[in-house]
């Protein structure tokens, strides 16, 4: 293998993940957005931003890319909150939020 066609695999991984990785986070997106209207709070920015990425077994045992994401939300929109989203490959892990005065 010469260097442009180990140039051109590194550049096609890396369009990948990126591309991969975009669709996961608007799947944490609808899942949050979701979640705070059935919880009756406002889900704030309309997005969810990263906070980290790590290999994990699933169920199965098999690898996969663990992602993290956190977001925001106001019960009474005078304070804002923290919660987050762990995606284990495309599918929702879990969804946590701080605690928060209901308004």
């Amino acid at each position: 293998m010469n260097d442009s066609e180990i140039l051109v695999i590194i550049l096609a991984a890396i369009a990948w993940f990126w591309w991969d990785s975009r669709g996961v986070a608007e799947r944490a997106t609808l899942a949050a957005k979701s979640y705070c209207a059935n919880t009756g709070v406002a889900f704030l920015n309309d997005t969810v931003f990263w906070r980290k990425i790590r290999f994990k077994r699933n169920r199965q045992g098999r690898i996969q890319l663990q992602r993290y994401y956190f977001f925001e939300f106001a019960s009474d929109m005078r304070q804002r909150y923290q919660g987050e989203v762990i995606m284990m490959g495309k599918k929702v892990e879990s969804i946590k939020m701080d605690a928060f005065r209901a308004g």
